[in-house]
């Protein structure tokens, strides 16, 4: 599994990537920190697509939805979940 964190909104690039890993067929693990959780569900599914999406799993941490009020946005993992993530991944990529 391949571990991205983002931490900026419209980081194209990053999401992109992630898209093009998961279609390879390599799982993914994909965090939201900071203002990238203000990303929409909308916006994420039409950039991976249908195929990629059957590989990302996407997360926002806990701290930075509920400071910015989309808790209820994306699944939340805490920040002992986001290292516990960094310790299972193969890769881990911070955009």
């Amino acid at each position: 599994m391949e571990l991205h964190l983002i931490s900026r909104l419209h980081e194209q690039r990053a999401w992109e990537v992630c898209r093009a890993r998961a279609e390879s067929g390599i799982p993914i693990e994909l965090v939201l920190l900071h203002d990238a959780v203000l990303e929409t569900e909308a916006k994420a599914a039409a950039i991976l697509g249908e195929r990629a999406s059957a590989n990302v799993v996407v997360m926002a941490c806990a701290e930075d939805a509920l400071a910015r009020r989309v808790g209820e946005r994306w699944a939340v993992i805490d920040y002992r979940g986001i290292i516990g993530r960094c310790v299972l991944a193969e890769r881990v990529t911070s955009w």
